[in-house]
């Protein structure tokens, strides 16, 4: 039987998140969001807000900040971490939340939602407090050699990336969702070396391995490794091609 999203997560944190689901500290992502915007005095709610680490560097920029997730494992630890009068951890889901905000933050959240344009819909009709009001957003991106590795397995083989991950979102379909939500879009990528450099590779000896295993295919991953550590001296950066972007979406003033 499979196991639902909220029981993974659980299960996770009380393993500790940190060390069994992530190959690095999402240190670049969190800066790069944290720099997207002003946070003195705004009213910010973080979906998704695991150990609790970007909602308290939010809350020491000044922001009043509400950080949810619905992994009761996940905000015991985060209450157990930071103790910050601005800022509050609360095991919900966004239906049942009646404030609105100044600023909504993800990190690493909507990839792995079955519907994210609904979701950002919602988000946007709902917790917005106003035409100021912003969603600030990051997902992992493809558009460098580890994305164009992974979409090969993906869309041509079908084997998965990791448990929890249902979309592989790009700068286009944002475009596409920022027309749908009749709002402005602006992007930023980081983590160059995840996406084409020697964080690639330490992070593909880990992870490719154990996609390969559980699709139950083999593959010469030490082969694939050592070409890769050749030809990634050769591909560029840009200002896609990082392993994450940060999305603001915003009402074009």
């Amino acid at each position: 039987m499979k196991k639902d999203l909220k029981t993974i997560y659980n299960e996770w944190y009380k393993k500790g998140a940190y060390e069994h689901c992530f190959t690095f500290l999402p240190y670049e992502h969190s800066m790069t969001i944290v720099q997207s915007a002003n946070w003195e005095c705004r009213k910010v709610l973080e979906i998704g807000c695991g150990e609790g680490d970007l909602a308290a560097i939010i809350a020491y920029h000044g922001a009043d900040v509400t950080a949810i997730d619905y992994s009761k494992e996940a905000i015991k630890i985060a209450k157990s971490k930071f103790n910050i009068k601005n800022l509050s951890f609360h095991c919900t889901q966004i239906e049942k939340l009646k404030d609105k905000f100044d600023v909504v933050v993800m990190q690493g959240v909507l990839e792995h939602i079955e519907k994210p344009f609904d979701m950002l819909q919602y988000i946007k009709n709902n917790l917005l407090k106003d035409k100021n009001s912003e969603i600030i957003t990051g997902c992992p991106s493809f558009l460098n050699p580890r994305g164009y590795i992974w979409m090969t397995l993906q869309l041509l083989f079908k084997v998965p990336m990791s448990l929890t991950d249902v979309h592989f979102l790009c700068p286009f379909d944002f475009e596409e969702i920022a027309r749908k939500l009749g709002m402005a879009l602006s992007y930023k990528s980081c983590d160059q070396s995840w996406g084409g450099g020697q964080k690639l590779i330490i992070d593909f000896k880990k992870r490719l391995v154990n996609a390969l295993r559980d699709a139950k295919m083999e593959g010469n991953v030490d082969a694939l490794i050592a070409w890769l550590e050749k030809a990634v001296k050769y591909s560029n950066s840009t200002e896609y091609s990082g392993a994450i972007i940060v999305y603001r979406l915003f009402f074009g003033r």
